[in-house]
């Protein structure tokens, strides 16, 4: 199956919008779309981006005590 998204579904930055009619679009919250770095709303999929950053692993789920 394609990922639709791309980067954008694992990025700290972005946020899911769905909007009244059901139309899903993702916000880039990344501090480079004020420098105009990057789209506020870049177009899908997302394959490569300077912005891109992962969410922090959490230590619970790695099963370490």
């Amino acid at each position: 199956m394609r990922d639709e998204v791309g980067l954008c579904r694992r990025c700290v930055h972005a946020k899911r919008i769905v909007s009244a009619k059901g139309s899903v679009f993702w916000l880039c919250r990344s501090p480079l779309v004020g420098l105009g770095m990057l789209s506020k709303y870049p177009p899908l999929p997302v394959s490569g981006c300077p912005g891109f950053s992962a969410p922090a692993p959490d230590p619970a789920a790695s099963g370490d005590r």
